[in-house]
């Protein structure tokens, strides 16, 4: 039988920053694992003519995808800040691919 602190190990890390204090942050292993969750549950659904698979893989899985490496960027915390700053990206990502889906079509 497991106890609590090992079930949290599997999800969580401890990694000590710069200054040398610890930071306690989801593994991005179960990130991205999510994200794949995300996309392919999302597929899944589309093909069954569920309108929400799109949100999952449109949305949530190249936040997913993304949030570990600007997580990175900022110093290897999780914090609402590179949350916001991987939103932004991700939207700014999807608006140049249509611009340039767009101009192909043309």
């Amino acid at each position: 039988m497991t106890d609590e602190s090992d079930k949290n190990s599997d999800i969580f890390e401890t990694v000590r920053d710069h200054k040398g204090s610890d930071h306690s942050r989801v593994k991005s292993s179960n990130i991205y694992l999510l994200g794949l969750l995300f996309l392919f549950g999302g597929l899944f659904l589309l093909q069954n003519g569920i309108n929400f698979g799109g949100f999952l893989s449109l949305t949530l899985f190249p936040l997913c995808m993304l949030y570990p490496v600007i997580r990175f960027l900022f110093g290897g915390k999780d914090s609402v800040a590179a949350v916001i700053t991987t939103v932004v990206v991700e939207e700014v990502l999807k608006k140049e691919i249509g611009k340039k889906i767009d101009g192909k079509r043309k």
